[in-house]
């Protein structure tokens, strides 16, 4: 038997040339490609290190003359240029929107339950049914513990429930923990936030935020002072489905 492999070859070719696989791999490709150059180059050093020099040349004594309001309205507003200088406008009004959400955005009189209230309702909203129903439940968590003249707040939040594991439990989505102390305790701000399981002490994350981690990284970055009023907050876990 003699098999011709080049005209099968060519055969195959045309037929998945004229049913669009060629063109839509070929798209699928470009694609992933394009998305991964970016989110590289928006990791890399130089990048980091660009933004970094342009912000120390133009930060130097800014601090001094105004608020923490004016000042991390100046920060965003150079962030916005720089962005703006080094990539498309897509990309650039993404970035806006998420500096304008954390930065610039001013909340008061925010309660520890204002806090569930919110995720609640963004996890009920962002979840679709049939993953509510695998679910059933998902991560509302607060855990308040006396410790001496301190009282520490632990929040913890996910769409899921937190699988527990050998070493300890999986990360939540969303953590934050308040230190209270002395008589001090009816307000404070966040002491500590993580999301994902990173710290947010040493990072500044505008891409790829929900509602909710762009509320909680406002309240985190300006220093927002939050009621704890720990008795009134609802952890119902549950999605709202019937069993």
């Amino acid at each position: 038997m003699n098999i011709n492999v080049s005209d099968i070859i060519e055969r195959k070719m045309a037929q998945m040339e004229a049913d669009g696989t060629i063109e839509r791999k070929i798209e699928e490709c470009l694609e992933k490609s394009i998305l991964s150059a970016i989110s590289s180059e928006l990791d890399s050093y130089s990048f980091r290190r660009g933004i970094e020099e342009q912000l120390k040349s133009s930060v130097s004594n800014i601090a001094a003359d105004c608020g923490l309001s004016g000042y991390n309205g100046f920060i965003a507003g150079k962030c916005k240029q720089i962005v703006q200088e080094l990539f498309n406008d897509d990309i650039s009004q993404k970035l806006d929107k998420a500096l304008n959400d954390i930065m610039l955005q001013k909340h008061e009189n925010v309660k520890l339950s204002d806090i569930f209230r919110r995720y609640r309702e963004w996890v009920l909203e962002n979840t679709d049914d049939d993953e509510k129903y695998e679910r059933e439940q998902f991560t509302h968590v607060l855990e308040v513990k006396e410790d001496g003249a301190w009282t520490r707040y632990v929040c913890k939040f996910a769409d899921h429930v937190l699988e527990h594991r050998g070493y300890g439990s999986e990360d939540p989505e969303v953590e934050i923990r308040f230190s209270a102390y002395g008589s001090d305790k009816e307000k404070c701000s966040i002491t500590s936030l993580y999301i994902d399981g990173h710290s947010m002490k040493d990072s500044f994350k505008v891409g790829y935020l929900t509602d909710f981690e762009a509320f909680i990284l406002n309240l985190y970055y300006n220093g927002t002072k939050i009621i704890l009023n720990a008795k009134d907050v609802d952890e119902e876990p549950y999605f709202d489905i019937d069993i």
